[in-house]
């Protein structure tokens, strides 16, 4: 069976073509046919326009039976939705909590059934994963009005990844999920951490939008806030403005004055600049005080895993972040830290050992859409 994989960013789109079965997916004997990344798009119809163009030939006069679509936000859905046009009207009243990434997963879902309109198409939420939380973990210490009658409370995101890292290091160790208790650091543009507890995420550090938690490529992380009010109040500033700061003008291109991507700014430290060596260590700084958090949540952990852009490549960043966790029985390995392998691997033999272990989220999608082919 095959079935389309969408992930639609700001500005770009991934598409990847899986042919999968329920035996497949079970052995991890999924086939990628073909995968691609379409950038600087401005109309989501001629990016699916060209990445059909790219597949057509591929598909052989077989048809895409379903085709999974990645949305950041999906509120309190507990699972993979068949869209309908309850689930598209939800989709896009969620857009106000994340405005950069709920209408481009609308256009490309809109778009994509004017070119597979007998496809069954899937939602498969970000937020998903974390519906687990216990209600301590999720509410905001506020008026329960805010919760119960706005919806004001923590939803976490990257599920997708942090289920799929879960999932992948439990096999490789020969055993389930409900077998572990693991920290993940899923640390790229966007960066959270999450506590995820015999396979239930049971904390996380992004909340009631992608904004809260971790310092990240453009987006601030934690703030008191009461600063934000103090500028809106005291000092006039347009809250719209302030929204736009603290997501797409804050965090390391902030702090570094040179730019959201990790490396240019790795690369601008060890030159000897004063504000991207701040980013940095502010960076991990950050992430460290969160893996502290939730080896207390959890009374320990089996293991750190390191997943993503940053978390997969950054033998550096990785090394700060894990600095001076060893009484916690977090140490790396300086040889297996640095070594520039493929694929999951240890890089540290401590008390809780420490992993990379690389996201799988589009195999994870089109596995989320095949089940719900099958639910149906």
């Amino acid at each position: 069976m095959k079935i389309l994989v969408l992930n639609a960013g700001s500005s770009s789109l991934k598409y990847a073509l899986y042919e999968t079965t329920p035996e497949a997916a079970a052995s991890d004997s999924d086939r990628l046919v073909s995968e691609g990344l379409i950038e600087r798009v401005t109309e989501m119809k001629d990016a699916l326009r060209e990445a059909f163009d790219e597949l057509t030939p591929l598909l052989k006069g077989e048809v895409i039976a379903g085709v999974g679509h990645r949305v950041v936000h999906g509120g309190s859905f507990p699972g993979a939705m068949v869209i309908d046009a309850a689930v598209e009207q939800a989709i896009d009243e969620l857009s106000a909590l994340a405005p950069l990434h709920n209408p481009r997963s609308l256009a490309a879902y809109r778009a994509a059934r004017a070119h597979v309109p007998d496809a069954v198409h899937v939602a498969v939420f970000d937020t998903a994963f974390h519906q687990t939380m216990p209600q301590h973990a999720y509410a905001y210490a506020i008026p329960p009005r805010f919760l119960e009658e706005k919806k004001i409370r923590r939803y976490g995101f990257h599920g997708i990844s942090h289920r799929s890292v879960a999932l992948r290091f439990a096999k490789l160790q020969g055993k389930s999920p409900e077998d572990f208790r693991v920290i993940i650091c899923h640390l790229g543009n966007g960066c959270s951490v999450c506590a995820v507890d015999r396979g239930r995420s049971v904390d996380t550090s992004m909340g009631f939008t992608p904004l809260e938690g971790l310092v990240m490529g453009a987006r601030s992380g934690d703030m008191d806030a009461s600063a934000l009010l103090h500028l809106i109040i005291r000092e006039g500033e347009d809250p719209a403005a302030l929204l736009q700061m603290l997501n797409n003008e804050s965090g390391m291109k902030a702090i570094s004055g040179i730019s959201n991507d990790m490396r240019d700014v790795l690369s601008a430290a060890d030159s000897g600049n004063e504000r991207a060596r701040f980013a940095v260590d502010a960076f991990c700084y950050r992430a460290k005080k969160f893996i502290g958090a939730y080896l207390a949540a959890m009374n320990g952990a089996d293991a750190l895993i390191f997943t993503a852009g940053i978390g997969e490549n950054s033998a550096a960043v990785r090394a700060g972040i894990c600095a001076g966790l060893d009484s916690l029985g977090i140490a790396l390995d300086a040889e297996l830290n640095s070594a520039k392998l493929p694929g999951a691997r240890p890089i540290g033999n401590s008390a809780i050992p420490v992993w990379v272990v690389p996201t799988e989220e589009q195999v994870t999608i089109a596995r989320d859409t095949l089940g719900c082919i099958h639910s149906r």
